[in-house]
């Protein structure tokens, strides 16, 4: 598929228990810039990292110095990032060179970037330590090219040379030797051959999810050029939970393209427990679901946007439907269509059942689609968010029993990485969906 038709559609995604083939691709085609004529086009880190220094020395002079490179080599990849950026990043008068507005997105981007290829050393150098008497000689930060840290990260998610190589369309050889060249300048095993092909390290995951981060924090800065000249073509990625999806993330999505109609929005569907680790490795931008609040990851942030409870749904006529007074045991007499073990809802599901017995087993399904197949063909219960039974209540195929289970109430929110700094595109939707869920409430 064409990556600029890719990018002005609204994709859904389903996971299953890896990221086979989801994010893969994520970093290198959010660092587009304005023109399609531009599209792989790749920064160079040490150009970064150069321009960071030339901003807190003041002078390309003493970037070079501190660098240990000539004048002429630190201008140049200066005058390279402009060229890639498509803007000047200084004010020069004969005064010296000012950073300008542009200069200082970027230079805010490419000091996260080093923090985190920081952080990718000291993970490494942490590792090592008792196995070799220093750390590594030689520095991460100034050596490691985007190349090698976007084949790193396709190995981990393709889990396997091959399957790399087929999907960033380059060779095998190529990938082999990047992925390899990275693993010896990290000086720590990165992969490990297994029964079905590549797998990474514990520290190979680490280190990947850092490789990750790093380069969106570069995708992000293109956007952030972009949207400072007017062109609102920025991207935001979003984790939802398919059952507990409601009409408040509809809702906001559509109030942001109505704003932005370049916009180009991804939702994913996954557990919990996938999309987290999708969003702490920046394939993700924001999850909506109910939050863990205490059971949080220490990485993220959450913030309650309402708070929700569970209803009990059945198909239109079920023998239920037209009693007035339910309790447990009845409930127990049906089967059950529940939520996979560890979901906030399986948890409420076995509170309600803690004194009963059920008559039958369980099937076990966190899809929508196959939730309603089975409730209408049969007498099949199960819990759904209010908010979410609201909905299918109005389509007439499901309704809501009447038994209050006030003990399930939730608090519903978004979820973000917990030093995410987001785009302006990112910061809207984010007000969007605050403003819409204050509507609603």
């Amino acid at each position: 598929m064409n990556v600029f038709v890719f990018l002005q559609t609204v994709s859904i995604r389903r996971y299953n228990n890896c990221e086979y083939y989801f994010g893969v691709f994520r970093s290198l085609i959010l660092m587009m810039v304005q023109n399609s004529d531009q599209l792989h086009l790749q920064v160079n880190l040490r150009h970064l990292r150069l321009f960071a220094l030339v901003v807190e020395i003041g002078t390309t002079r003493g970037a070079a110095i501190q660098a240990g490179l000539t004048q002429p080599a630190v201008t140049q990849g200066i005058a390279r990032l402009e060229e890639q950026f498509g803007c000047e990043l200084f004010q020069r008068s004969r005064a010296g060179m000012q950073i300008n507005s542009s200069g200082q997105i970027i230079y805010n981007r490419a000091k996260r970037m080093i923090d985190l290829l920081g952080k990718i050393q000291s993970r490494a150098d942490l590792l090592r330590r008792g196995k070799t008497k220093t750390s590594t000689k030689t520095s991460i930060e100034r050596t490691v090219s985007s190349a090698q840290l976007q084949v790193t990260i396709a190995v981990a998610n393709a889990r396997g040379f091959s399957a790399a190589a087929r999907q960033m369309g380059i060779s095998e050889p190529t990938v082999h030797r990047a992925a390899r060249e990275f693993e010896k300048l990290v000086g720590v095993k990165l992969f490990q051959r297994v029964s079905y092909g590549i797998e990474m390290t514990q520290a190979g995951q680490d280190i990947a999810k850092f490789a990750n981060l790093a380069l969106y924090e570069i995708s992000a800065a293109f956007e952030e050029i972009a949207e400072s000249k007017g062109a609102h073509r920025g991207r935001i990625s979003v984790g939802s939970i398919p059952l507990a999806r409601t009409d408040i993330l509809p809702q906001a999505i559509a109030s942001l393209c109505a704003q932005e109609p370049y916009t180009s929005v991804e939702i994913v569907e996954g557990s919990y427990e996938t999309l987290l680790h999708s969003l702490q490795n920046g394939n993700l931008d924001v999850i909506v679901s109910a939050l863990r609040e205490g059971a949080a990851a220490p990485e993220v942030s959450e913030e309650k946007l309402f708070e929700d409870e569970l209803s009990i749904i059945a198909r239109a006529g079920h023998p239920l439907a037209a009693r007035e007074d339910i309790d447990v045991a009845d409930l127990a007499a049906f089967p059950w269509v529940v939520p996979r073990h560890g979901s906030p809802t399986r948890e409420h599901f076995h509170t309600l059942f803690a004194d009963v017995d059920l008559k039958y087993g369980l099937i076990e399904s966190s899809s929508l689609i196959m939730l309603r197949a089975l409730l209408s063909k049969s007498d099949r219960l199960a819990l759904m968010s209010r908010r979410r039974e609201l909905y299918e209540d109005q389509q007439g195929l499901l309704l809501s029993l009447p038994m209050a289970l006030p003990f399930t109430r939730r608090p519903i929110g978004i979820t973000t990485r917990r030093n995410w700094q987001p785009t302006h595109l990112q910061r809207v939707f984010i007000e969007l969906l605050k403003e819409t869920a204050q509507l609603e409430t």
